[in-house]
Order: structure tokens, then C-alpha cells, then sequence
């Protein structure tokens, strides 16, 4: 047992080094980037400096998987020197690059608001230039302490591995209890894989993970550098595109929306409602099957756009596509691509300057999709799921809550809240298995398609939520926002094409506004709802979106929507495919119902001049924001 006991010490020690050397990288990063965080109080520098530490044990456990499974190997060659030597060499190789990584952003941080990423790595092997080469003389002459912190360090590791070898000398001495040794080594795989999970927790740690813990500006200094870049190897990073100079990028503001109204703004509460998969096509208010009358009151009450889309197929893509405006153009969701940290502009965090109090409500498991940090990233302060529901006997034993008590909490919890206040919530009952409550086993059971019961369920629902809060004072006093994070799977025996699949409701009704009513049919996607909850509250200050205000006349409306490689373009009579900067295909799909008539023939007609021409425009100014963390206000402006 002894040799257990031996290898278990030495781990320890060596581990217990490691965090002492991430954590002075992590105290000079504080300590030379304070301008750039929000340091009010040394006790929030001590939870940066704690909170870090489970990023570090888990860039800690990923780094040197390799060397665990080689000191913990249950052999007696692991006494050999020759290999000793081998496994010392890449112990200090790995961790002396690590070390490195997270000094170099020490300094790089102050040019780009982040830690690096895997795209990083570009610059070295010159695949995004030649500068990396260029400024290292100069940086390294700006940042010589850290050159000194960095021998340091290294001196440092060598002496604890050095001194960890005294540990293994006793193992020669052991007796061979090579069971003993095969159980840990089987014990400290299963622990070092549970430390690069960063705990047992339903998501593996991410970066999207580093808000939860502090406010969005100080996400980085909990976040390490080996940990970013290898969260992000395997994330595809977007490749800029210059379709156009600049100069097109600049005329339109880089995406910077200046109101001109000059009416005071409007400080209504503002509730977006998000019903999980609400195809457009199943509301019977647009002549589907899905039996829902209290959607089609309201709707008749409302201002409905009748030609709205989703742009995703992914509620972890709907959800920032409607409170940020940021669109699914990219392979990973926006929330665990590489640029999960970076700044953004949202419903939430621009109305917060206006005095508004924010929240976000999701019957599902806290931590699911990782809608609880992203709400965090995107500025909004009170999170309600099911831990804060805390009664399990409504839980519905798949997803979450029930939908109608949820909203039911939802409506008590509104009535707490000192108004203007913004407010989404995310059903989930019309998600497969598509369950309805036993108690309405019977009432919700008119249709052979579960999906259908369980729409008109939702209706039921929000039903009973409407009937709840006209109760309330701020009712009359509140913009409502119907939509859907995505639309539904094929019912049986349905075929939908690429226009029907992100077919979705769009919908603003306000009690008593008579100006927000009747149906229109421009095209309308769910980034444009930002911008036009914006003009409706009459607000006075820039901010940034891809989206457009619906109610601008004479507007050119469009929606681009992104799955499997295809970027898809629809405006008011044409679908346009395009991939891997090639034509797929254009059709007319007012008149096309099943998209069956590709109207390119090999000509370039002026249809398709159009839409190619604005979604390269808009793929372009996408790409510039996400890549040079410029999609919220105060950042945008000229490279």
C-alpha cells in the first residue's frame, strides 16, 4: 500500500503546484487588466481569484492527462529512468507552455476584451499573418516582467518536479500490491476525467460557464488561457469573408441602428413569450390543425406578422436570436462557439440603463443548453428555473415543470417585480414525448398527434396566465411579444420544405393599442424583433443589430436562416440557396408551395444578383462582429 500512498502523495503535490502557478497568472492578469474589469471590492476579487480554481483544475486535469496515466500505470518499468526522464520532460514541457499561455494574455488581453482562443494559434504558424513575429520584439520589450515572472515559474516547476521524485524513490522499497495499483490507476482516470467535466454537472464546463460565476466583464479573469483554447479546438472559428471594401461596412454603421424618433421613450414592461416548437403551420389562426383559441383571440388583437422565420433549428439558437439579435449564421450556437464570451447587445442589457428590472424563466433543469449563462452574458439579473420553482410534485417527469403552473409562478413572480421590468419565458411541453398532465389526460386528447394536444395544452397555458395577470396593475402597461424559438418535426405523413421549417409566429400585442394590430405580411425573422420592441418604446439611443425595425416603411425585409452548410435567403417571393460560396438554388416560394422548380438555369438574373448580393452583405457584417468582438454599441467603429 505504501506505493499507493506514494503515487497518491506525489500527484497531490504536483497538482497543488499548478494551481499555485495558475493562480499568480490569474492575480497579475487581475492586477494588470483592472481598468478593463469590475473590481468594486477586494471580496470580489476573492470570488474571481476562488472561482477560478475549478477552470484551473480542469485545464489542469485535460493538460496533463497524458503524464497521470503514465505515473498512475500499474507496471514496474514506470521505476525505470529512462522513462522517469521521458515523463518528467513532458510534464515540464506541458505545463511550461501552459504557464506561458496564460502570461502572453496578461498582455494581450488589453486588444482584444478576451482570452485567447484556438484561432490564436493562427498567428504562429502564419495563417493570419506575419504581426505575431513582427510585435514579439516590442511586446516582449513592453512586457519584460512578465518574461521574469515566466523563469521564474518555469524555476519553480523544475524544483517541485525535482523534489516530487524523492516521493517515487520509496516506491523500490514497496511492497508489489499490483491490485492496489490497477484499482488506482482505474480510481485516477475516473477523477481526472470528472476534473476535465469540471464536476458532475449535466454540461461539461465551457466558457459560456464563466458569467454564471461573476458579472460578463470579469469572465475572463476567471477563465485561463489553456482552458479557452482547448474548449475551443474543436469549435470551428469563422473565416472573414471581405465580400465588400470596408467602406460598405461603413456606410451602413457596422450594424449600429441611430433612432431619430423624437418622442419621449416608453417605459412599458416588455414580455416575450417563447412557446417551444410553434410552427406557424399549426396555429389555427393560420388555418392549422392545432386546436388554440386563446391564440387566436389574441392574435386577432395584435399586429401579427404572417411571414416570419426562425432563424435556426435549435432552441440554443432561437433564444439568443430573439432577446440579442445575434443569428445562427455559424456552425456551433452562438453560446458555445468560440466567441460564447463575447460582448452583446440584448433586450435586456440596453433596457437595464432605462431602470428596467430583467428576468428569465424556463421551467427546465438549471444548466440545460446553457440558457442560464447565456441569460447571464446577455445582461439579464434574475433567472428562474426549476430549482427556484422548488416543487417537484409539478415536475413532468421529463423536461421540467408543467407549462401551466410554470407560468402560473412566472405571473406571481411579474407581480413581485418593481416595474419597468423585461421578461422572457421559454415553455417546454410541445417537445417530444409530447406528454400531457394526467389530470387533462381527456380534455387535450382531440387529435391523433401528441404535438397537436400538446399545442393546444400550451394554448390552455397561456390561457390561463393572460386570465391571471389582467388582473395586475402593469398589465395594460406591457408590450407582449408571441413567437416560437423554432418550429416543430414533421408530423406523420408531412413533408415540409426549407421555407417550412423555420415558419414561425410573430406577434406584438399591447392592451388598448389599437396602432399594434391587424396582420402584416413583410418578411420578418426573429432578429428583427429587438430592433422593433426598440422603435415601439420610442427608444432614444444607439445600439447595435443585424435585425431591422418592422414597422420602417419601405424597408428591404428579408430572412437568412443557416442549416447543414446552406444559408438560405427568403424575401417577399424568393428562396435563395447558397453554400460554400456556391449557387444551390432559387425559388419562388409563394408560388412553389414544395419548392420542386429551381428557377437557375446557369444565368445570373437580377433576382438573384439581389439576394446574393444582400446575404454576402449581411454573412459579411455578421462575420466582422462575431470575430472582433464589436456586436454591442460602444465597440463598433473602424479597425
Amino acid at each position: 500500500m505504501e506505493t499507493i500512498t506514494v503515487k497518491i502523495k506525489r500527484l497531490a503535490f504536483l497538482v497543488l503546484v499548478l494551481l499555485l502557478l495558475y493562480f499568480i497568472g490569474r492575480v497579475l492578469f487581475i492586477w494588470i487588466n483592472k481598468a478593463a474589469l469590475e473590481l468594486h471590492s477586494f471580496k470580489n476579487i476573492f470570488y474571481l481569484l476562488i472561482g477560478g480554481i475549478r477552470f484551473d483544475i480542469a485545464a489542469i486535469a485535460m493538460t496533463n492527462a497524458l503524464f497521470i496515466v503514465l505515473v498512475l500505470f500499474p507496471a514496474p518499468f514506470v521505476l525505470n529512468k529512462f522513462y522517469q526522464k521521458v515523463v518528467g520532460f513532458i510534464f515540464l514541457l506541458i505545463n511550461s507552455i501552459c504557464i506561458l499561455s496564460n502570461l502572453i494574455d496578461v498582455a494581450y488581453f488589453p486588444f482584444v476584451h478576451k482570452r485567447s482562443q484556438a484561432d490564436a494559434l493562427l498567428f504562429i504558424t502564419g495563417k493570419k499573418g506575419n504581426d505575431f513575429y513582427r510585435l514579439l520584439p516590442q511586446f516582449i520589450a513592453d512586457y519584460w516582467y512578465l518574461i521574469i515572472v515566466y523563469a521564474f515559474c518555469c524555476w519553480f516547476l523544475w524544483k517541485a518536479y525535482k523534489y516530487s521524485l524523492t516521493f517515487s524513490q520509496r516506491i523500490a522499497t514497496s511492497a508489489k500490491t499490483y491490485f492496489g495499483a490497477i484499482a488506482l490507476f482505474i480510481v485516477g482516470i475516473g477523477f481526472t476525467i470528472i476534473a476535465i467535466r469540471g464536476g458532475l454537472q449535466q454540461k461539461p464546463l465551457d466558457l459560456i460557464h464563466a458569467p454564471e460565476m461573476t458579472v460578463v466583464k470579469n469572465a475572463p479573469a476567471i477563465i485561463n488561457t489553456p482552458f479557452s483554447i482547448i474548449k475551443t479546438t474543436d469549435k470551428k472559428s469563422i473565416v472573414y469573408t471581405a465580400y465588400y471594401p470596408e467602406t460598405v461596412l461603413e456606410k451602413i454603421n457596422y450594424g449600429v441602428h441611430t433612432p431619430t424618433t423624437e418622442n419621449i421613450f416608453s417605459k412599458k414592461n416588455v414580455v416575450i413569450i417563447i412557446v417551444e416548437s410553434l410552427s406557424k403551420k399549426h396555429i389555427s389562426f393560420f388555418g392549422g390543425d392545432a386546436n388554440t383559441p386563446f391564440l387566436d383571440s389574441l392574435f386577432n388583437k395584435s399586429l401579427v406578422f404572417s411571414n416570419a422565420f426562425a432563424n435556426a433549428t435549435e432552441s440554443i439558437q432561437g433564444i439568443p436570436a430573439i432577446i440579442s439579435a445575434i443569428p445562427s449564421w455559424q456552425n456551433d450556437p452562438y453560446i458555445f462557439s468560440p466567441y460564447g464570451a463575447n460582448q452583446i447587445t440584448s433586450l435586456a442589457n440596453v433596457l437595464k440603463k432605462e431602470g428596467y428590472n430583467t428576468s428569465y424563466f424556463h421551467g427546465g433543469f438549471n444548466g440545460t443548453m446553457g440558457f442560464d449563462a447565456y441569460t447571464k452574458l446577455a445582461g439579464i439579473d434574475n433567472y428562474y428555473g426549476r430549482n427556484e420553482y422548488n416543487n417537484e410534485a409539478d415536475y413532468d417527469g421529463n423536461w421540467g415543470i408543467w407549462d401551466e403552473p410554470f407560468l402560473q409562478y412566472m405571473a406571481k413572480q411579474l407581480s413581485k417585480t418593481q416595474q419597468p421590468f423585461f421578461s422572457s419565458v421559454f415553455t417546454l411541453n410541445t417537445h417530444h414525448p409530447f406528454s400531457i398532465p394526467k389530470k387533462y389526460a381527456n380534455k387535450f386528447n382531440k387529435s391523433n398527434e401528441p404535438f397537436l394536444n400538446c399545442v393546444a395544452y400550451a394554448d390552455f397555458a397561456l390561457a390561463q396566465f393572460f386570465a391571471t395577470i389582467k388582473k395586475e396593475a402593469w398589465f395594460n402597461n406591457t408590450l407582449f411579444i408571441i413567437t416560437a424559438d423554432h418550429t416543430a418535426p414533421a408530423l406523420s405523413n408531412e413533408t415540409l420544405t426549407t421555407v417550412d421549417n423555420f415558419s414561425i409566429p410573430i406577434v406584438f400585442y399591447s392592451p388598448n393599442n389599437q396602432l399594434l394590430q391587424g396582420i402584416n405580411n413583410t418578411i420578418a425573422n426573429q432578429i428583427d424583433i429587438l430592433p422593433t420592441v426598440l422603435n415601439i418604446l420610442h427608444y432614444p439611443l444607439p445600439f447595435y443589430s443585424l435585425g431591422k425595425n418592422l414597422l420602417q416603411p419601405q424597408l428591404q425585409n428579408f430572412s437568412i436562416n443557416y442549416n447543414g452548410n446552406i444559408y438560405q435567403y427568403i424575401d417577399s417571393n424568393y428562396c435563395y440557396q447558397f453554400s460554400n460560396n456556391h449557387l444551390m438554388g432559387l425559388y419562388n416560394w409563394r408560388k412553389d408551395k414544395t419548392l420542386s422548380l429551381n428557377l437557375f438555369t446557369g444565368t445570373i438574373n437580377k433576382e438573384i444578383k439581389q439576394a446574393d448580393s444582400t446575404l454576402k452583405l449581411m454573412l459579411q457584417l455578421f462575420n466582422y462582429g462575431m470575430i472582433n468582438n464589436k456586436m454591442h454599441v460602444t465597440t463598433i467603429q473602424k479597425k
